[in-house]
């Protein structure tokens, strides 16, 4: 509680600070943006999903057919050893789409968001949401999202609760089709696995069942959140100039003690999330030394509250304020040792 409390007075100073960001950015010479990026990105944040339940890292359960098949696709690459940088939601991505990190000593009012980057550079930028706007564990985030061009808000529910009006998939019908070479960033926050499980999935596609109720409602959610993907993929891959797509999990789960991603219960499995990341045909083929770096990267140890890093290169941003190239996955000059690698805002080293 006294961590929340502290994030949260971060959060308003941060929100406060937003003109003195703004302004700091107008200022700013030389941002700009590649002529080898411009294009369609997908950012793609998910919820409570641990790559210990995924097919796609090894789980005996079929839970992720679609990622199966697609990291078989020769743009798509997995990486093995990412974690997440806090178990609380509002924390991880306090950290994950702003300059801020657990390697530096950035202060948080002070840190760029990955929006307020990419609009200065000249993305259109979207954000679609399936979490709620405004309440205790969402609205830190929607701050983040309030700098973005247009957004959308699926669930208009409010307060502290965790139920959503919608299942995930109902987001893809506000994803906006993009018919034009203009640089566009979106941005999708899915509920994807949070508790309670069972609300996160239709009745009628509940596929495992039989075993301990926790995991079995939990694996239909990994499940679901698989086929949105799939959905999700089909719809974007299909537009004009559309260069890459990008997954990962703001923490991870334990449903087998049932207990969630309590930070005051800390199981490692909590922090073990998915980090996947496609490039296009044309993305690969115009940036090659990018595509090589990844791939040579794809096993080496991430925290998440490197996203914003990794994304401000994957959009191709040159000259970002602050840029930390050894903290960067996307450069040859990335160097993570699993000694130096933290969770919880630095409290605890990694546990693989």
């Amino acid at each position: 509680m006294k961590e929340t409390k502290e994030i949260l007075a971060d959060y308003r100073h941060y929100k406060k600070s937003c003109n003195e960001r703004l302004n700091r950015l107008e200022q700013l010479e030389g941002l700009s943006l590649s002529s080898k990026a411009k294009g369609l990105y997908v950012l793609v944040i998910g919820e409570s999903a641990t790559r210990d339940h995924m097919e796609s890292y090894g789980y005996k359960r079929h839970t992720t057919p679609f990622l199966e098949s697609f990291k078989k696709d020769p743009g798509t690459l997995l990486f093995s050893k990412a974690f997440s940088n806090h178990t609380h939601t509002v924390p991880v991505l306090t950290y994950a789409l702003s300059q801020k990190n657990q390697y530096n000593n950035t202060p948080l009012q002070k840190a760029y968001s990955l929006i307020e980057v990419a609009k200065k550079a000249g993305y259109e930028t979207y954000w679609i949401s399936n979490q709620r706007k405004y309440g205790a564990w969402d609205t830190p985030t929607s701050e983040i999202a309030g700098t973005a061009d247009h957004q959308v808000f699926i669930n208009g529910r409010a307060g502290k609760g965790v139920a959503s009006t919608y299942y995930d998939k109902a987001l893809l019908d506000h994803i906006p089709v993009i018919d034009s070479s203009h640089p566009t960033l979106i941005v999708i926050h899915v509920m994807g696995s949070h508790a309670s499980y069972e609300d996160r999935y239709p009745k009628g596609e509940t596929y495992f069942s039989g075993g301990e109720d926790y995991i079995d409602a939990y694996d239909n959610t990994i499940l679901y959140t698989d086929q949105f993907l799939k959905q999700l993929c089909e719809k974007v891959k299909k537009m004009q100039d559309f260069r890459g797509l990008v997954y990962f999990s703001d923490h991870g789960e334990d449903c087998r003690k049932g207990i969630g991603h309590n930070a005051t219960q800390y199981e490692p499995i909590m922090t073990h999330i998915p980090f996947i990341v496609h490039l296009s045909p044309a993305s690969r083929k115009e940036r090659p030394l990018l595509w090589q770096v990844l791939q040579s990267h794809k096993d080496c140890w991430w925290t998440n509250d490197l996203l914003y890093n990794f994304m401000v290169t994957l959009l191709g941003i040159e000259n970002a304020p602050e840029s930390e190239s050894s903290l960067d996955i996307a450069s040859p000059n990335y160097d993570l040792p699993f000694e130096k690698a933290r969770t919880l805002h630095g409290k605890k080293k990694l546990d693989p």
